[in-house]
């Protein structure tokens, strides 16, 4: 990432931060969830109107899928404060990072999907039975995964920390004497982010649902619009995936632009750090009210 863009992104950071601080976030959140309820009524009415055959309603309704994605994903959520904090504090490619927020969302929609289907065509749950699902079990494994990932990013940016401390001086790559490497080179560290890594972050997203998902396809599978209701749930999470992303980008180039500063180079293990507790503290939070 050139230097100019990651600076520019380190300075939106603390835009968001500032805007954060004086309560902005709140009345965004605020405006997201009523027009989030505004939305449901809309996407009912859409249900409605391609049940009984009116023209151009698929199309009204994967669009208000798309938006409906869009909505839920600039209110409060998981998703994007992991994927943010964990592009903040880990040295990761950016189109890599992107790649994930989109797979974290799109995993939230098999979610669902896996969900209903199961739920009633095999197992028969009403509404009910299948939001009781969602929250009593599938939430409360969600923060524990995300709890999981918090731990493992504090616990792997301590062992940094104690190896940085215990070696003031740099470690060099290369061996004057015979050429050869000795030790592994960082650039070769930052992508060679583990696919299990990659797969428990997507994993720990994916295992909550989105209710407004779970929402259509309930209603399109007693309508009997399976294929659309699925069609509708993806464009539903092209839209989270799309804010998502933003927040991933946003959250790892202002981590590049922080540590081109003069001084804060040695900081990667301190922003890691305090990237796993900030995850933690959320699942901690999530924890209370699931």
């Amino acid at each position: 990432m050139p230097r100019a863009v990651a600076f520019a992104a380190l300075a939106a950071a603390l835009g968001v931060l500032l805007f954060w601080r004086l309560g902005g976030i709140e009345l965004v959140a605020a405006w997201a969830q009523g027009a989030q309820r505004a939305a449901q009524g809309q996407l009912a009415q859409a249900l409605r109107a391609l049940h009984a055959g009116a023209p151009g309603a698929l199309i009204s309704l994967w669009g208000l899928c798309f938006a409906y994605g869009f909505l839920h994903a600039i209110g409060p959520g998981h998703g994007k404060l992991v994927i943010g904090a964990y592009g903040a504090g880990t040295d990761i490619g950016l189109s890599r990072l992107a790649g994930i927020a989109l797979l974290a969302a799109f995993g939230q929609a098999v979610t669902a999907i896996a969900l209903v289907g199961a739920g009633a065509g095999l197992l028969g749950l009403t509404r009910a039975g299948m939001e009781d699902v969602a929250r009593d079990w599938m939430d409360r494994a969600a923060v524990l995964a995300v709890l999981a990932v918090g731990a493992w990013l504090v616990w792997r940016a301590g062992h940094a920390l104690y190896r940085q401390r215990r070696h003031a001086q740099p470690v060099p790559h290369v061996c004057a004497s015979c050429g050869h490497s000795h030790a592994p080179d960082p650039d070769k560290v930052a992508k060679a982010r583990s696919w299990r890594e990659v797969a428990a972050l997507v994993g720990a997203i994916s295992l909550r649902p989105c209710t407004g998902a779970v929402f259509v396809l309930i209603l399109t599978w007693r309508m009997g619009l399976v294929w659309q209701g699925i069609a509708g749930v993806l464009l539903m999470a092209l839209g989270t995936g799309l804010v998502t992303v933003a927040a991933a980008v946003l959250a790892g180039g202002a981590r590049r632009g922080a540590l081109d500063l003069p001084g804060l180079a040695g900081l990667a293990p301190v922003m890691e750090f305090t990237a796993g507790i900030a995850i933690v503290i959320l699942a901690l939070n999530m924890l209370n009210y699931t």
